[in-house]
């Protein structure tokens, strides 16, 4: 019995890694704003020309739901953060095609540097 348990519980944790599709393929996991500004990390930047600004989300009538500063100085892994902004726009692509939004256009805000950090009005 204690056999049987230890090979559940040891099944369940491998499990746990990645998802799997119904068909057995693994699919990855959605990315959240929490992992996005993760990626992140704190926007310390010397010039504001190190400030980048990145549309983030869909609105269902079109156009980003928001923007996201980051700095070319501080950000271990751009491509990383690209990929992981790619994949939050396109589940938001498919999320704005059921939802509703109040259309109000968000144009593209210019960064600034405060106190060393990058970050948008």
């Amino acid at each position: 019995m204690k056999i049987l348990l230890i090979l559940l519980v040891g099944l369940f944790s491998m499990g746990c890694s990645s998802a799997q599709s119904a068909n057995g393929t693994e699919v990855d996991e959605p990315v959240t704003m929490a992992d996005i500004k993760a990626l992140i990390g704190t926007p310390k930047a010397q010039t504001v020309e190190s400030c980048k600004v990145l549309p983030v989300g869909k609105k269902a009538c079109g156009g980003p739901e928001g923007y996201v500063v980051y700095s070319s100085e501080t950000i271990t892994n751009e491509q990383a953060l690209l990929d992981a902004i790619y994949k939050y726009n396109e589940k938001a692509k498919e999320d704005a095609k059921t939802g509703i939004s109040n259309c109000q256009f968000i144009p593209e805000p210019k960064p600034e540097l405060k106190g060393g950090v990058c970050w948008i009005p």
